[in-house]
C-alpha cells in the first residue's frame, strides 16, 4: 500500500495551490481506494479543501488543530475510491497573519 505524507508551509494569509503537486502519487496510477488525512498546527488558522478527481472529499473547511503527522485511523476522515489517472488534490489556505504548518498524509490501497 502506497503512502506519502508530509508538512507544507503556508506563509502568513497565503494559500498554497495543491500540497500534493511533484508527488509521484498526485496523478494516480491505478484504481485504488485514497484515505486522506489533513492536520494543523496549534494556532488553528489552516483551511483546506480536499478533492480526489471530480469528487469534492472535503470543501475548505477547518482542519483539527493537533500539531503533528497524521495517525491511523484517528486521523483519516477523507476516504474515496478513485480511477487510474485520477488528481488527488489538497488545497490549503492560511487565515492568520503568521505563518503556519499543515501536516498531510495519503494511503493509496490498489483495487
Amino acid at each position: 500500500m502506497p503512502s506519502i505524507q508530509g508538512v507544507t508551509n503556508i506563509p502568513a494569509n497565503g494559500s498554497i495551490a495543491n500540497a500534493l503537486t511533484g508527488s509521484a502519487y498526485e496523478f494516480l496510477g491505478m484504481d485504488c481506494r485514497v484515505d486522506i488525512a489533513v492536520v494543523g498546527d496549534a494556532a488553528g488558522a489552516a483551511r483546506a479543501t480536499v478533492q480526489s478527481g471530480s469528487d469534492v472529499l472535503m470543501e475548505e473547511s477547518s482542519i483539527s488543530r493537533l500539531a503533528r503527522i497524521p495517525l491511523t485511523p484517528d486521523d483519516f476522515s477523507l476516504t474515496d475510491v478513485a480511477s487510474a489517472g485520477e488528481r488527488l488534490k489538497i488545497q490549503l489556505r492560511n487565515t492568520s497573519a503568521g505563518a503556519i504548518d499543515v501536516f498531510w498524509a495519503v494511503k493509496i490501497t490498489p483495487l
